[in-house]
């Protein structure tokens, strides 16, 4: 195995542990917006208004590290990309532009998002499952 084939399967690695912890996020995400229901309908809620604000900052910190996880992904896969012959495949520099555009999108949606929930944190009527967009 040689040094560049390490690197790959190193990213590789990463974006496995990565996608796992987002995942979690997406999980802990839909069980919030299940708790939004559950106080609409009044019904009895999987976790009161404090913990559920508690919950979703955590779930924005760790969607925002992971944003900038992802950025440092694409430019790692850039570099790695154009010191292997896959440089110089035609389009590949256009889309690995494309894929650190669309992760630094991601992460600066996913920084809004814990901006929201940050300002909001006294307001007891605050609606988090507002802001509590799976896919961010």
């Amino acid at each position: 195995m040689n040094v560049t084939t390490e690197k790959e399967i190193n990213i590789v690695n990463n974006q496995l542990i990565a996608l796992f912890i987002f995942i979690i996020s997406l999980i802990v995400s839909i069980l919030l917006t299940y708790n939004e229901k559950l106080r609409l309908e009044n019904r009895e809620l999987l976790f009161n208004e404090k913990l559920n604000i508690t919950i979703s900052l955590i779930n924005r910190i760790v969607v925002v590290l992971l944003g900038i996880y992802f950025i440092y992904d694409a430019f790692e896969r850039k570099k790695l990309n154009n010191e292997t012959d896959k440089g110089s495949i035609p389009n590949s520099n256009s889309n690995d532009n494309l894929q650190i555009l669309a992760s630094c999108a991601a992460f600066l949606s996913s920084l809004i998002s814990l901006y929201i929930i940050l300002i909001n944190l006294k307001n007891v009527n605050f609606d988090v499952s507002g802001v509590e967009e799976p896919a961010l």
